[in-house]
């Protein structure tokens, strides 16, 4: 009968020795995803810059604020891909763009933000914690770069209770776009994305093809498996991802 007891106190030490601050509500960052983000997953930058950035500088406040140790794995992930797309989101109303090289070396390795007690460019929350700590592939169809062949931005924020469902289909609703991958008999061209990561693809899955397949249905898979040899890439778009006059000033 004492088994239950012990069981009960050491959850509850567990519980009250967790940090407050590993606990973060993106209950703010989905309302404006929700409010300004459309079904293309293009931005309405304008709108939220003129009628909503007191509540997105508080979201922004919480990310800065935030302890990551104590948090769960599936936690972390979701607040990382959060702060991610938070930091472009912010980074593009500040007047980043990716629309050339020297701007995306701007952007993404020069520009920075406050995020769980640093500041920390969207170059290192990619590749030196997201990509480096999860090894999860899936990743670079939830992280949204500002451009028109990025993923799109998702109209609802990362939550750790769905995280590996959310990513599952961000991956799935990325692959099977004809806007970003063609899978068709008379042509196999990808998005530059598993190019220039190849290497999460291929110690994931074997290979970029075989990674494809996991998403797709079986007409796509006899297609990836018949022109694997005939692979290519696809240009990539790096036209900010502005619905139409809602770019920033």
């Amino acid at each position: 009968m004492w088994q239950p007891v012990v069981f009960l106190t050491v959850a509850v030490v567990l519980a009250l020795a967790r940090p407050a601050d590993a606990v973060v509500d993106h209950s703010p960052w989905d309302a404006l995803l929700k409010r300004y983000v459309d079904a293309d997953g293009r931005v309405a930058y304008r709108d939220l810059q003129a009628h909503d950035r007191p509540a997105f500088e508080r979201y922004l406040a919480t990310l800065a604020q935030a302890q990551v140790e104590g948090m769960t794995e599936a936690e972390e992930k979701a607040f990382w891909i959060n702060a991610y797309n938070a930091a472009i989101v912010n980074g593009v109303l500040q007047g980043y763009t990716a629309e050339n090289v020297f701007a995306r070396k701007r952007f993404f390795s020069w520009y920075t933000l406050p995020v769980a007690g640093k500041d920390r460019s969207p170059d290192e929350i990619e590749h030196q914690i997201l990509r480096k700590k999860f090894h999860d592939p899936r990743i670079h169809f939830a992280l949204v770069c500002a451009s028109t062949s990025c993923p799109k931005l998702r109209r609802e924020a990362y939550v750790a209770e769905r995280v590996d469902q959310q990513l599952t289909e961000a991956a799935r609703a990325f692959i099977n776009d004809p806007a970003r991958n063609r899978l068709d008999p008379q042509q196999l061209a990808l998005s530059r994305i598993f190019q220039w990561f190849a290497e999460d693809f291929v110690r994931s899955a074997g290979s970029v093809p075989r990674f494809v397949q996991r998403f797709v249905n079986d007409d796509k898979r006899k297609i990836l498996e018949a022109k694997a040899d005939a692979l290519h890439y696809l240009q990539y778009n790096w036209t900010l991802n502005a619905q139409d006059g809602q770019r920033v000033p």
